[in-house]
């Protein structure tokens, strides 16, 4: 297979069946009680927060789990607050951002759950950042969301008593890393931070309609390993593609907001297994996921053009986190040259 698409290929593996039922329950039930009680604001924030848990599910025991996901809310709340009191227009977002995000660069390799609820707070800051008006009828059911995305979890760990395999060793571990001084050190936190701040900047200069989407895509493919990052990438790139047109093709052709609700919920549950076999699996379910949810909020016209704004955002934030990564890692820069000169030999 020619390079670079060998890295779509399906990984082996167990898959995590128990973590897929748990995030269909949690996106269920509150989107569900939404879609009847007629609260679009109320659908989309509650199948956000019941994807909360799942996203921030990394395995282990009963404790570690919830351990892991009240840090991350307690952090995510807490940038989402002050997202949308500093606002689009605050002179302060661009330094906050910059010192935020210069943080988790430092931070990258002290384990996945620091590094995706570090990215998770950055992302919550953009995106309420850019919310004029919180939809105060929607806030109820993000809580709701969230309330059964942990229950979820605790009747997980109560009917199946065995741990699920840990993905991460730790926060308290990841803490011991970090208070003895691991980082990735200042360079791949300066590219990851002008690489983060740079993305928000251009679209706002180009005048996107969401410019957080721009720097989402910076916050989840840079890391420290220059070929890890390049993968992530493509992958990501590709995935995003695969849900866009997968959105597009649902919604042209389900208009009922039952079977709408339906396939997100499907998708809810295939986001965990399609992590495991490919991140661009993932992104695929992700994407398409978010999208429907908006196109059950707003309507089909509506999602139509969040389809090609998506894709926008997307092609952007990918050539700035491409160029980051070429102009501050090292890494990156070999093995993309050397694999442009050798396309015929893929690896792994």
């Amino acid at each position: 297979m020619p390079y670079p698409f060998h890295l779509l290929r399906w990984r082996d593996g167990a898959l995590p069946w128990r973590q897929a039922v748990c995030a269909a329950l949690g996106v269920a039930v509150p989107a569900a009680l939404a879609l009847y009680l007629h609260e679009p604001a109320g659908l989309l924030f509650g199948a956000v927060g019941g994807l909360y848990a799942s996203l921030l599910d990394f395995g282990g025991s009963l404790r570690h789990r919830l351990l892991t996901q009240a840090v991350g809310l307690a952090l995510v709340v807490a940038s989402a607050a002050l997202g949308h009191w500093l606002g689009p227009q605050h002179g302060l977002l661009f330094l906050v951002l910059a010192v935020l995000s210069f943080g988790i660069g430092w931070l990258d390799g002290s384990g996945i759950a620091v590094e995706t609820i570090l990215r998770f707070a950055a992302l919550m800051l953009l995106v309420y950042a850019f919310v004029p008006v919180l939809p105060a009828q929607g806030l109820p059911f993000f809580a709701l969301g969230i309330g059964v995305g942990l229950l979820a979890v605790w009747l997980d760990s109560l009917l199946f008593p065995r741990a699920l395999p840990r993905r991460h060793p730790g926060l308290r571990n990841a803490g011991r890393l970090i208070a003895a001084g691991h980082n990735a050190g200042w360079l791949h936190a300066s590219g990851f931070s002008l690489a983060v701040t740079g993305g928000l900047a251009l679209a706002l200069w180009l005048d996107y309609q969401r410019p957080a989407w721009v720097a989402a895509v910076t916050l989840f493919v840079i890391r420290p390993d220059g070929p890890d990052s390049l993968r992530r990438l493509f992958q990501t790139v590709f995935g995003t593609l695969a849900g866009v047109a997968l959105a597009w093709l649902i919604g042209r052709y389900l208009q009922q907001p039952a079977l709408l609700l339906g396939c997100v919920v499907v998708l809810a549950f295939l986001r965990p297994i399609a992590l495991a076999k490919n991140l661009w699996a993932q992104a695929c379910t992700l994407t398409a996921l978010i999208l429907l949810l908006f196109d059950l909020t707003l309507g089909h016209a509506a999602s139509l053009l969040l389809l090609h704004e998506r894709l926008l955002d997307t092609l952007l934030g990918s050539a700035v986190a491409l160029l980051c990564m070429l102009l501050f890692n090292r890494q990156a820069r070999r093995h993309l040259f050397a694999r442009l000169r050798a396309p015929s030999t893929p690896s792994a």
